[in-house]
């Protein structure tokens, strides 16, 4: 049952900007969380959808089968023999409701069911579910009458977003390897960026956050870099990161890098990788 209209919008903003998500579908969809992950003995889990706009907005949600590909975490879809050859989360999960229709700044929530077969061998399963505005049952806002000299400029968007949701059994299985940095320069700011090679190996993956810590000679370590989204997929083996930096230039000193297993509470994240580079000359 949908929960009655109440002026989330502004909480729920200030909500995602302290986890450093973003707002899918042009904000016209607010979605939390943006990846999804059950493991161990749990077997469901919610994801939370609110509509900022000011418009009555009907959400048709349903399953697509996308896998990663290496530059900027992107996506593309799988063939249906890729399809026929693995099982993927789709197969033995199920999500309720299909469709909802949300009057402005109405919240529901999605719940995610795993019905695991008991043949299921040990290993990350993974599907995206898609979230996709339905133009006819969708109703937009009255708008201020043009005046006489006034003219409306613009078109109407209807996008879609797609958000992961893994499913890991067995013993957690991943090595991440840190490779060798390179650096460049930032054409707008100047700022340093650090172009970094990850690699990873095993039967799961991980929704990723690297941090990039510089200690120059003779003075103290600092943050100069925090990479979201660097979430490595078993359907890889490897991702290059353009990291962007705070920093102008790194005079002689150390470069630490971490990659971090960032899901759950940010006070447990887990960190999967660490190595320690000489900068500067």
């Amino acid at each position: 049952m949908q929960s009655k209209p109440k002026n989330y919008s502004k909480f729920f903003a200030i909500f995602l900007l302290i986890l450093g998500l973003s707002f899918p579908l042009s904000a016209s969809l607010l979605i939390s969380p943006l990846q999804v992950v059950i493991e161990g003995r749990n077997r469901s889990s919610e994801i939370v959808l609110i509509n900022p706009s000011q418009d009555t907005n009907t959400y048709r949600i349903s399953w697509e089968q996308l896998k990663q590909v290496d530059g900027a975490g992107g996506y593309i879809p799988e063939t249906e023999q890729e399809r026929q050859t693995k099982t993927d989360l789709e197969d033995f999960a199920v999500f309720t409701p299909r469709q909802v229709t949300l009057e402005p700044n109405q919240k529901q929530t999605v719940r995610i069911a795993v019905r695991r077969p008991a043949e299921l061998a040990d290993g990350e399963y993974k599907s995206h579910i898609k979230f996709s505005i339905v133009p006819n049952l969708s109703k937009k806002a009255e708008k201020k009458q043009l005046g006489q000299n006034e003219r409306s400029f613009g078109a109407t968007v209807y996008a879609s977003y797609s958000i992961p949701v893994i499913y890991r059994t067995g013993e957690y299985d991943i090595n991440v390897q840190i490779g060798q940095p390179s650096f460049s320069a930032n054409q707008k700011t100047g700022t340093v960026i650090v172009d970094l090679p990850v690699s990873r190996s095993g039967k799961h993956g991980a929704i990723g956050l690297i941090n990039i810590y510089y200690t120059p000679s003779n003075g103290e370590q600092k943050l100069i870099a925090s990479h979201g989204n660097a979430n490595l997929f078993p359907e890889i083996n490897q991702r290059l990161f353009k990291i962007l930096t705070t920093e102008r230039q790194l005079s002689p000193g150390t470069m630490k890098v971490q990659y971090l297993k960032a899901e759950g509470d940010a006070a447990k994240y887990q960190v999967l990788a660490e190595r320690v580079f000489q900068v500067g000359k």
